[in-house]
């Protein structure tokens, strides 16, 4: 009990002795994290959303040419539908979301942007003579 005791009171006394101050914790700089929205344009006269990224998927709404999207997300992988490859996009509309295909989408990183597209519509007539999923 006795060699406890002054192994207790050597301690206090040494961590007591000397005056060193704390010089505090060093990190790396740290980025920024920013968020990037990204808004479409529907490039054709009428396109299916679907509920989920496929083309036989259950039909969630449909919009018409020139309607602005916000984009939600998009699939990791591209797909070839109609001769077009692409990939699907999550996208949001007056609060609905669903999946549109890429190729009926202008893509913008900015809502002026999306906007200055949408007033000129979509495609003519003339280029849009598949029926588009």
């Amino acid at each position: 009990m006795r060699l406890f005791a002054m192994a207790l009171a050597l301690s206090v006394l040494t961590a007591c002795s000397g005056s060193r101050s704390y010089a505090g914790l060093k990190l790396p700089p740290t980025p920024v994290l920013t968020i990037q929205t990204f808004y479409g344009v529907i490039d054709f006269a009428y396109v299916r959303v679907r509920s989920e990224p496929l083309p036989d998927a259950p039909l969630a709404t449909m919009l018409r040419g020139g309607s602005i999207v916000e984009i939600v997300s998009s699939s990791s992988n591209e797909e070839t539908i109609e001769g077009k490859s692409d990939r699907w996009y999550q996208i949001q509309f007056q609060g609905r979301r669903g999946w549109v295909f890429g190729s009926y989408l202008k893509i913008f990183d900015s809502l002026d942007k999306a906007r200055n597209a949408a007033k000129s519509g979509p495609k003519p007539e003339a280029d849009q003579t598949s029926d588009k999923k």
